[in-house]
């Protein structure tokens, strides 16, 4: 006969599977209930006060947008207006960006052809000599006497001293813009 002790109690292989029977039956109830069935009817519940307050709000609203309705449409028109003005300078960007890069190297190449015609004349001793300078006369009272002494003659020998004094030469442009060879513009049709 069997043990009197055994035939109450369940083998202890079989606990494990009684509480994971017991598990499954528990999510099995849980998962049975249309969750979003009760939650959906649980917000409703929540939101009524608010549809109440939101209702007469509408209606205002509506009104309101009527009323309004030539202002927003003419602003709406304004914004887009500024907005295509604003959107053609964006889509000139790549013209912004090549007209800097041009200035850049333009500045650049300027800069390096300007040390090096310096450079050039200098070393090449071709720059004007300083000697038609000291022409003038070095002080006030030198000037003085000078413009005294001619208004004491007459005007007659004004009239010779003017036309008997040296002409001042202009001085030559410096550096090697002196030595270009300019082309002369043709306006005879061809």
């Amino acid at each position: 006969m069997a043990d009197p002790s055994t035939i109450g109690s369940p083998p202890s292989s079989s606990v494990p599977s009684l509480i994971l029977d017991a598990l499954i039956s528990v999510f099995s109830f849980l998962r049975s209930i249309h969750w979003t069935l009760r939650i959906s009817q649980l917000l409703s519940l929540f939101a009524l006060p608010f549809r109440f307050i939101l209702y007469p709000m509408r209606f205002v609203a509506s009104v309101l947008l009527t009323l309004f309705a030539p202002a927003i449409y003419l602003a709406s028109f304004s914004i887009a207006g500024i907005q295509a003005v604003i959107a053609f300078f964006i889509s000139l960007e790549p013209l912004y960006t090549f007209f800097g890069a041009a200035a850049g190297v333009g500045i650049f190449a300027g800069i390096v052809v300007g040390i090096s015609s310096s450079l050039v004349t200098s070393q090449l001793g071709m720059q004007d000599d300083d000697d038609t300078s000291t022409e003038r006369p070095n002080s006030k009272q030198s000037y003085l006497q000078d413009s005294k002494s001619r208004r004491d003659s007459s005007s007659t020998e004004l009239d010779w001293q003017w036309l008997d004094s040296p002409s001042h030469r202009r001085r030559p442009a410096a550096g090697l813009l002196s030595q270009t060879i300019h082309e002369e513009d043709d306006d005879s049709e061809y």
